[in-house]
């Protein structure tokens, strides 16, 4: 499991390295709620901004929450023209918000550090009559790789850090899309999901690879020898197939419409 708090330490690869999301799910979301040029939103775990972006630049008034001030200055230096924009520092189950207030909250791949007894039940709470909760997660980096490249790559953690290989099968893929089917569904809070999946490929240069092994926090959690072994023997790999790797990306969005209790 990652540590969130090593996010606040990486957050330029993070930004730099970490996958972004298509647009079509943007879309799919602000259809999907109805979202008036007046809509108000709540961010949990912006982390750099990635998902926050596309919504700030179709102006759309946001608060951003993340954990630590300086990710909070981070994201405040990035929308500093944004005037739709605010970035607190809180996270989500300390977060005074108003009752019903927001017209969509959103999470993209965070919502899963949120205690399970306080998330949807705090976010039926925040969120205005027909308000929708979105909720989406990047698969890549949790799901067994396919591709030769990618399992040599496996083979080098597993070599240095085993304890790293964790990866789920697709069978414990799938059991996990359920799991979070049914947890959107606490306590009836929220109507029936929907559920969408995108896929696309993307293309690495070795040294921005390295950026996005460096982005993960549980990388940090061995000891700098194993790092550097790992770092050295896949950047040497990386460059041996020509200096590019192709990583099948899959991002899982869950969307519901708040209750009429």
């Amino acid at each position: 499991m990652e540590n969130k708090q090593v996010f606040q330490d990486i957050i330029r690869d993070y930004e730099a390295a970490r996958p972004g999301y298509p647009d079509e799910l943007f879309c799919d979301i602000i259809e999907y709620a109805d979202l008036s040029a007046s809509a108000h939103l709540l961010e949990v775990g912006a982390g750099p901004g990635q998902a926050t972006e596309h919504f700030v630049r179709n102006n759309y008034d946001i608060t951003a929450l993340e954990i630590s001030e300086k990710q909070v200055s981070f994201l405040n230096e990035k929308f500093a023209n944004q005037d739709n924009f605010r970035s607190v520092c809180a996270t989500f189950e300390e977060f005074p918000g108003e009752d019903a207030s927001y017209d969509l909250i959103f999470s993209a791949t965070a919502f899963h550090w949120i205690n399970l007894e306080i998330g949807y039940p705090k976010a039926f709470r925040l969120l205005k009559e027909n308000g929708v909760i979105a909720v989406f997660w990047h698969l890549a980096s949790i799901v067994e790789p396919k591709t030769e490249l990618l399992q040599g790559i496996r083979a080098v953690y597993r070599k240095y850090a085993p304890q790293l290989d964790d990866y789920l099968t697709d069978a414990e893929a799938e059991k996990l899309h359920q799991r979070r089917l049914s947890e959107i569904q606490t306590q009836g809070l929220f109507r029936s999901p929907v559920a969408k999946v995108y896929r696309w490929d993307d293309t690495y240069s070795t040294q921005r690879y390295l950026r996005l092994m460096n982005s993960y926090s549980d990388f940090h959690s061995i000891d700098s020898s194993a790092r550097n072994a790992i770092m050295r023997d896949v950047s040497e790999m990386i460059d041996q197939a020509g200096g590019i790797i192709v990583i099948p990306q899959e991002v899982r969005l869950y969307m519901a419409r708040k209750s009429t209790l």
